[in-house]
């Protein structure tokens, strides 16, 4: 069976019909037509689909195989149809997916905590997607994610954005370190934990606060590196060195007991905000996911 183009929706209602009754009489008082214009429907879709879709045996018929192919695409189009109206009549808060592109530390800090709201709603499925800021954005443009959180303002004028708090670079060192300030002396002789932001988080955080490090630029004592955002601290809580992460990041660390964050003359942030299409209103379900990270973000 060959479908050029777009199938007749008045025709395929009217072949939907005639399979249910099995006869032309029928058929056409129940769709308030005439016998020779349900004739006339059945023949403009034999044409359509490129192939005769019933066998005439008496007064009744069977369906051919192109009939029967076309009769199962019908009633499925007709339940798709019909469960497409509900699903634009009833805007279910609790049901649907959740879509958000954030920063690995972001991620982290949020995603337990959003993934509550599933638990008691299953019918919501939460999708986080990490990227950095221009990719996140980009994520929204193309509808691939419907809220994204960055610490950058977009100049695109089809966005909007909420200004939800500010994100501290925290610089971290072992629970046992001593002193409230340390010297720059002090750091390089713990060693720098490196990760793929660690040179730059460093250098933004510590050059307002150790003049040193206007000298020792990429020149940092380096005693580990690792890639996986959640692990950054673990050798930190082993004493084994020291480095820069944004508080989102170190909430998330479970042996808190074991580092400590210290206090810095010149404190460090990036602003976050939660942003949208402008045109594009999301489904009642986000409304609570917007309250809740603005708040915790907050």
């Amino acid at each position: 069976m060959y479908v050029g183009a777009m199938l007749n929706s008045q025709w395929l209602r009217t072949f939907v019909k005639l399979t249910e009754t099995g006869h032309f009489t029928q058929t056409a008082s129940q769709l308030g037509m005439t016998q020779p214009g349900v004739s006339q429907h059945l023949k403009k879709l034999e044409q359509q689909v490129g192939a005769p879709l019933i066998t005439k045996i008496g007064k009744g018929f069977e369906l051919t195989r192109e009939g029967e192919l076309l009769l199962s695409f019908a009633l499925t189009a007709e339940k798709q149809e019909a469960e497409l109206r509900e699903a634009i009549q009833q805007d279910d808060p609790n049901t649907g997916e959740i879509r958000i592109a954030c920063s690995g530390s972001m991620a982290l800090y949020l995603y337990p905590k959003l993934l509550e709201r599933q638990s008691r709603y299953p019918g919501l499925m939460l999708k986080v997607e990490v990227a950095p800021n221009h990719r996140s954005l980009q994520l929204l443009q193309s509808n691939e994610m419907d809220l994204c959180i960055v610490t950058q303002q977009a100049q695109h004028s089809a966005l909007e954005q909420q200004h939800i708090g500010n994100e501290p670079l925290c610089l971290v060192v072992p629970a046992d370190f001593k002193g409230k300030a340390a010297s720059f002396e002090d750091l390089q002789k713990l060693g720098f934990i490196d990760h793929p932001d660690g040179q730059h988080y460093a250098e933004r955080l510590l050059t307002p606060n150790f003049e040193e490090m206007a000298f020792a630029t990429g020149d940092l004592r380096v005693t580990g590196y690792i890639n996986q955002l959640s692990q950054i601290l673990v050798p930190v809580a082993k004493g084994l060195g020291y480095t820069v992460l944004p508080k989102t990041a170190v909430r998330s660390f479970e042996a808190q007991q074991k580092i400590k964050i210290l206090k810095l003359r010149e404190p460090v942030s990036d602003p976050l905000y939660l942003t949208v299409k402008k045109h594009r209103p999301l489904p009642a379900r986000y409304n609570w996911f917007h309250q809740e990270i603005a708040e915790l973000c907050g």
